[in-house]
């Protein structure tokens, strides 16, 4: 039943929506109310806590904003996964699947295999983004520059697996935003003011893709018999038939008709045997 394989839905999932935050810049204005610097706000997969910790084992980030101080540290913006819930209330059929036709035999002509995948489990994923500024000012401009796309949702399409769900629309839904200032601690604590992004995507796993081979002759023999009322068989039960298709051709590269042809022989069980042959283009 289990077989190892990776469809790296979870990880694209991840990747798509720290994309979402990749191009935030903070402005600093001068007395003038003129544009002084503007500075982009990084963004990692981390918890809130790896750059508040950096801030408190590291006393000479405190100090003014050159390359060596506080200014490399924030803003910021980390984010990581709270939790992968399972959602009935998206699913489908477990017996679905989706079907893509193999490479062309380049002797025959035909398509020897296809690529079988179920259908896709939905599940959500929480995700939670912190943002953390030297200033509260800092983190305003960063929640306004997101805040307007979100309706609560806003929807990211992403490429899951190739040639079976080239794209899938994935809604991000904004769920609170929780802000946090910390005003307690001696005169030598760096003050943290940190806003939380809660989020859920409604995304999916997919299974494992399987590869298939193509039927192209069918064997079918009936039999004739008959039932007594308790479900007992009873009376002739021998063959009566026997029909046999079969995929012939093509000269193309597609294997179904109307390029490649159906060839049906049928065979007749009883006083004698009769043999008639079809082909259907």
């Amino acid at each position: 039943m289990f077989t190892t394989f990776y469809n790296e839905t979870i990880r694209k999932t991840v990747i798509g929506f720290g994309s979402l935050f990749d191009d935030i810049y903070v402005q600093r204005l001068n007395s003038s109310g003129q544009l002084e610097k503007k500075i982009l706000v990084p963004v990692s997969y981390s918890p809130k806590e790896k750059f508040i910790r950096m801030l408190r084992e590291f006393p000479l980030l405190k100090g003014d904003e050159s390359d060596t101080h506080i200014g490399q540290i924030l803003p910021r913006m980390g984010f990581s996964i709270t939790n992968i819930d399972y959602d009935g209330s998206r699913k489908r059929n477990t017996v679905f699947r989706r079907y893509v036709d193999g490479a062309v035999n380049p002797t025959t002509g035909l398509v020897e295999q296809n690529k079988t995948q179920f259908t896709e489990v939905p599940y959500n994923i929480g995700f939670n983004l912190a943002i953390g500024g030297r200033s509260t000012d800092d983190c305003l401009q960063i929640v306004e520059q997101i805040l307007p796309y979100f309706t609560p949702e806003f929807t990211l399409t992403i490429n899951f697996t190739d040639n079976f769900n080239t794209k899938i629309d994935v809604p991000i839904i904004l769920n609170s935003v929780s802000p946090e200032f910390e005003f307690e601690g001696d005169t030598s604590t760096q003050r943290n003011v940190t806003f939380n992004l809660s989020f859920t995507a409604l995304s999916y796993v997919f299974s494992p893709i399987k590869t298939n081979k193509i039927i192209r002759k069918t064997d079918v023999t009936t039999f004739i018999s008959g039932f007594n009322t308790d479900g007992s068989i009873t009376g002739p039960t021998g063959a009566i038939a026997r029909s046999i298709s079969s995929i012939t051709g093509p000269s193309g590269a597609s294997s179904m008709p109307p390029n490649a042809s159906i060839t049906t022989e049928n065979f007749e069980f009883g006083s004698g045997l009769s043999i008639t042959g079809a082909t259907l283009s």
